[in-house]
């Protein structure tokens, strides 16, 4: 069980991976070493890449120098509408995740020959990698409760990422490694002083791209120590870590590299450092990089000039605040230097011998108008619509399945005003024509990608050019006459600008230079040149390209790269991005007067600081003839096993079962046993959920004996009231609803029983219910704001006794970066309850032997003894407050009869981590709750004692 439950976090921090509905129409096709699983709309996409899989990973094998047995299922999907994919490497039941949205030319992923084969190319390297089992017997004994391989568990991050990066680059000849991005970044990182520490180079969340330095990093300094020690060095490494005695990651380093990881990290950095300084140092006398107009930080967003050229849009975003659709005006900026003027002249009259600081660039601009990302609806790509007075932008919305799309909306900053103009179109990038009704966008859907045509009034789409997987096109412009879009297209490997005629469809391409990516073009004014990013030999600079053909001629040379072209409506000068080791800065390059800037110098011996020299192109992939695909039905079955229980204050208890579903997550059973003290539970339940319609509809047979007389810690006055046996059977259905901040749960359903109570005659129980969950979490800035509302309703029989139980809670909270308060209250009300057995019982666990509407009487907290007070009425309310993940908290509880006053509360304080999910089928996991927690018990009858608590439930 360790062994998935070590994964959980990762699968939950990948959720939207798993996000396609099980009800969906799935299909499967095999090829002798995957499964391949896929929505009937991703077919095409899914056939092309099963064709390619056996012959990649084939190369992926003579590379890594091991075969890892048995068959992955890969899950193909586009729950985000960005381009990932992911490896789960369990031994024995390996995963493979890919997303069918292609990257871009301006993405650290942009540079690949075929996406399908570059992406699966990489996440097969995790599979073969990281799945070699270890050649101890222990250790392989350890595996067989723990199936996850010594290099997956010893390695950090860096080696997992940083060789899947290697290899990508060494058998594609194309990916990061060879990429214009990854020398431009660690360049600017050296340059600075901010490469990453080796501590840093696992996980750094503090700085700019530091996530992405296990990639962009690692992959070079992996190489660095090949080219130092060998090309078998690597080999030698993963025979270390998997040998019969066992080695700690660095102790296996050590023995193939002479020294340890950190010591050899660091002169790798230093050498890096002076790579890029040496470039520095041959750039530097030709280098053309504009001026600084803003000293930006992060992943600042393209910039785009009002009509007038009066106003830039810009998107700014930071690590510790929201992201913010900015407009800032382009004329000096009067108001910031009066303001810096008198502040310098009233501190230098305070101190006459103080010295002024120096302004080394420009002031913080203030903006005109400003739209701030609520809920984590981040706007993308801004364009001015005619007149200057709206904004078309891009912002991905969540549909019921909880899937991403880009639509369009228009923002008016004057007003304030935000409309949506289209809905789940899965347009993005959109650029709106010279009179503003209609806008040329990409549409990237299901793994086709096209140019199609936006009615702005009606969100009308209309294909410009056909969906294609081989062929991807990006970053679409509107000439000023609206005659021609100009735009990139992915084709042969590269990277091409085209201009295409809108009334008859014919194109040009526009040629550069050999082996180059072109990126973010964008028009002149004139309709005369199109401005684009140019990225060769490691250095991303700006050229101006005749939109009637001929050469293109250079426009700045930077020592890091200059971005997203944005040209003054006068034709004077250009806005464009520059990278720098922080993020990027918006720079302006005056455009008259400049003389030509002659060739750029090849500096490919300066590798990782510059990109290295072209690698040979590899022989094309040999492709297997697979499909057609069949429906998927119930899938193919796997069996998991699962321990669950608790320790508890009202028992102490072992749950040993079985999971048998299938890796989409359509059908789970569950069989599990439990064992406990003389309080129990101890039984059994057999339970069944299918998912493969709307609806999910389970059932769950139980057997279970319960002595609550004896639970370790007894409730003065209960006495045998609530020993009982009982066995049944539940049906219930259910049905949710997702939307951008939340979502909806919606079940019912019926139960039947026999209770068997100890002292008393055995009793048939009939009862309904329904209940309903909304969760929702609204967010501004970088607070979030929870709130989540529950309500349930129980009807039924007992005997010869009818009864009602109803009631809810509701929480509320404010929480940021892990920290915050949240805040709940609940009530439930039973009527015409006359047995303890129906009325509301307060304390006790939750337990997979039993099903919902069997417990939904018992109100479940874990620090106390179950029926710790019995009656008809309940009262709870509870703060929480979290300190760096730390949830402290303070509850209270009241029980009483109908009629009677409200009882005495019984207060608790401690801490506790309540953990809960739905089926993870990636990791055979079905749904859980687990919770660990300590409390002081403030008054009677259990004042001044101190209880823990473990427990773990599973739901199917």
């Amino acid at each position: 069980m360790l062994d998935r439950l070590l994964i959980v976090l990762v699968c939950l921090a990948a959720a939207p991976a798993l996000a396609q509905g099980p009800s969906a129409e799935w299909r499967t096709v095999t090829t002798p070493h995957f499964r391949v699983h896929y929505t009937a709309p991703e077919e095409a996409w899914a056939l092309d890449a099963a064709s390619k899989l056996e012959a990649i990973r084939a190369r992926v094998i003579a590379q890594v120098g091991y075969a890892a047995p048995g068959t992955v299922d890969v899950i193909v999907s586009d729950p985000v509408a960005q381009a990932n994919g992911m490896a789960l490497p369990l031994l024995g039941a390996p995963r493979m995740v890919l997303w069918t949205s292609p990257p871009g030319p301006a993405s650290a992923i942009g540079t690949y020959n075929d996406w399908i084969e570059l992406l699966a190319l990489h996440e097969d390297t995790h599979l073969e990698h990281l799945l070699r089992p270890s050649r101890s017997p222990l250790q392989r004994l350890v595996e067989a409760l723990l199936p996850v391989g010594p290099i997956t568990m010893k390695a950090p991050r860096w080696v997992h990422e940083g060789y899947a990066t290697l290899v990508e680059g060494k058998l594609t000849g194309s990916g990061r490694p060879n990429g214009d991005l990854r020398a431009a970044i660690l360049r600017q990182r050296a340059r600075a002083g901010t490469l990453p520490t080796y501590a840093q180079l696992a996980s750094d969340s503090e700085s700019w791209m530091g996530m992405s330095m296990a990639y962009l990093a690692g992959s070079a300094y992996l190489e660095w120590l090949v080219e130092r020690t060998g090309p078998d060095s690597l080999r030698h490494l993963w025979a270390r870590m998997t040998a019969r005695t066992d080695r700690s990651f660095g102790e296996a380093f050590a023995g193939v590299f002479g020294e340890p990881p950190a010591r050899l990290y660091d002169r790798f950095a230093a050498e890096l450092t002076w790579r890029a300084m040496e470039a520095e140092r041959r750039i530097a006398p030709a280098a053309r990089e504009g001026t600084l107009w803003q000293d930006l930080k992060w992943t600042t967003g393209e910039p785009a000039l009002s009509p007038d050229g009066a106003r830039l849009a810009i998107v700014l975003r930071a690590r510790e605040a929201p992201s913010r659709l900015a407009v800032w005006s382009t004329g000096p900026d009067e108001a910031g230097l009066k303001s810096w003027d008198e502040r310098v002249a009233r501190q230098l009259r305070r101190d006459p011998e103080d010295v002024a600081p120096v302004r080394a660039a420009p002031l913080p601009r203030k903006p005109l108008h400003q739209l701030v990302t609520r809920d984590g609806e981040e706007p993308f790509t801004p364009r001015w619509l005619p007149g200057g007075r709206a904004i078309l932008y891009v912002r991905f919305e969540t549909d019921g399945e909880g899937f991403l799309h880009p639509d369009l909306f228009r923002w008016d900053p004057e007003t304030g005003d935000v409309r949506r103009l289209t809905r789940f179109a899965d347009v993005r990038e959109a650029d709106p024509s010279p009179d503003g009704r209609w806008a040329i966008a990409v549409r990237d859907r299901n793994g086709f990608s096209q140019l199609v045509r936006v009615e702005l009034a009606t969100g009308t789409v209309a294909e410009i050019t056909p969906p294609s997987i081989a062929e991807v096109v990006a970053q679409p412009r509107v000439s000023p006459d609206g005659t021609r879009v100009a735009f990139v297209r992915h084709r042969g490997g590269t990277w091409v600008l085209t201009v295409r005629e809108l009334a008859g469809g014919r194109e040009r391409e526009l040629g550069a230079p050999a082996g180059a990516t072109v990126a973010y073009p964008a028009w002149s004014a004139d309709g005369n040149t199109v401005f684009a990013s140019v990225g060769r030999d490691g250095f991303i600079d700006l050229m101006a390209f005749p939109a009637a053909g001929g050469a293109a001629r250079p426009l700045t040379r930077t020592i890091g790269a200059a971005l997203a072209p944005a040209p003054t409506p006068d034709g004077t000068a250009i806005f464009f991005l520059s990278l720098q080791a922080d993020g990027l800065d918006l720079r302006r390059l005056e455009l008259n007067g400049k003389p030509a800037l002659g060739p750029s110098p090849v500096l490919s011996e300066l590798a990782p600081a510059v990109a290295p020299a072209p690698p040979a192109a590899p022989a094309p992939l040999a492709e297997t003839k697979v499909g057609p695909g069949r429906p998927y039905g119930i899938g193919r079955q796997e069996f998991a096993v699962l321990a669950g229980g608790n320790v508890a204050p009202s028992s102490r208890g072992l749950e040993l079962g079985a999971r048998v579903g299938d890796v989409v997550g359509r059908l789970d059973v569950l069989a599990i046993a439990g064992v406990g003290d003389a309080a129990g539970p101890r039984g059994g339940t057999l339970a069944v959920a299918w998912r493969g319609w709307p609806v999910t509809v389970s059932a769950q047979l139980f057997q279970m004996r319960e002595r609550l007389s004896q639970q370790p810690l007894r409730v003065p006055g209960l006495g045998e009231s609530l020993d009982l046996d009982r066995r049944g059977v539940e049906l219930a259905a259910s049905w949710k609803r997702r939307w951008d901040t939340g979502g909806v749960r919606v079940g019912a359903g019926g139960l039947l029983a026999r209770l068997e109570p100890v002292h008393a005659a055995a009793l048939d129980r009939r009862a309904g219910f329904v209940a309903v969950r909304v969760d929702d979490t609204p967010s501004r800035g970088c607070w979030r704001f929870p709130h989540r509302l529950e309500a349930r309703f129980d009807a039924g029989r007992t005997g010869d006794d009818a009864w009602r139980r109803y009631g809810g809670s509701f929480e509320v909270g404010a929480v940021r970066e892990g920290s915050g308060v949240l805040l709940a209250y609940q009530r439930q009300t039973a009527r015409d309850a006359t047995s303890s057995l129906d009325r509301l019982q307060l304390g006790g666990v939750d337990s997979s032997l039993l099903p919902a509407s069997e417990l939904s009487g018992r109100i479940v907290v874990p620090a106390l003894p179950a029926g710790a007070r019995i009656g008809d009425e309940h009262e709870g309310e509870r703060a929480t407050l979290l300190l760096g993940g730390v949830p402290l908290f303070f509850e209270r509880h009241r029980v009483w009869d109908q009629g009677a006053a409200r009882g005495d509360w019984l207060r608790l304080a401690g801490l506790e981590w309540d953990v809960a999910s739905g089926p993870l089928p990636l990791v055979k996991l079905p749904g859980f709750h687990l919770t660990l927690g300590v409390a002081r018990i403030l008054d009677a009858p259990f004042a001044d004692r101190t209880e823990g608590w473990l427990t773990l439930a599973w739901r199917p």
